[in-house]
């Protein structure tokens, strides 16, 4: 139904209602609350006229932008800002590798076009090893890393290690210029 025809069908209404009923008040308050909502169908199908599509969107965006400047008259707490520091909290690859959150991994991995990768190679800042002699490694990326399993791998700060990605979301450790891995779960 176009929208001169929904507007005159709704005065009709309107018009037999107030004849006929006792309560004419009533739909003189509906025509001042559903009169905005008609307006703004009729903006939404202008715009859907528009045949050039960078014209279209823009008139979209338009009307999306003054709904949000309205909401935000009536409450402007509910406007969230963006943060100054965006720019500087952008992630990269190496800083995502070995996180759990799969999905948020790969929203965020997909949206701004992170390249993947499948292993990283940093150098040892500082080894601790618990009480059950597994060690947790602190790389010069920043990353702290924790041995899963029990196997031996005389590490020192200073040597240069590469992680790798390996089955079922699982990470193996090796250094540089051995053979020997460990299994390894990121700490932070």
């Amino acid at each position: 139904m176009p929208p001169g025809e929904t507007l005159e069908v709704f005065f009709t209404l309107t018009t037999n209602c107030i004849e006929k009923s006792p309560m004419k008040k009533l739909p003189l308050t509906l025509l001042f609350l559903i009169q905005p909502a008609i307006a703004i169908e009729k903006a939404w199908l202008d715009c859907r006229q528009i045949e050039v599509i960078e014209k279209r969107v823009a008139c979209y965006d338009g009307l999306v932008d003054s709904r949000v400047l309205a909401d935000s008259a009536q409450d402007p707490d509910s406007v969230r800002r963006p943060d100054s520091n965006a720019v500087d909290q952008v992630p990269d690859a190496q800083s995502l590798f070995g996180k759990n959150d799969a999905e948020a991994k790969r929203i965020v991995e997909t949206s701004m076009a992170i390249d993947q990768i499948a292993q990283i190679e940093a150098e040892v800042v500082k080894v601790r090893k618990s009480a059950r002699r597994k060690l947790t490694i602190v790389l010069d990326n920043g990353q702290t890393w924790r041995q899963l399993d029990n196997q031996p791998m005389p590490l020192k700060s200073g040597e240069v290690v590469v992680i790798r990605e390996a089955s079922l979301g699982s990470f193996l450790m090796e250094k540089k210029a051995g053979s020997r891995s460990i299994r390894v779960k990121r700490a932070n």
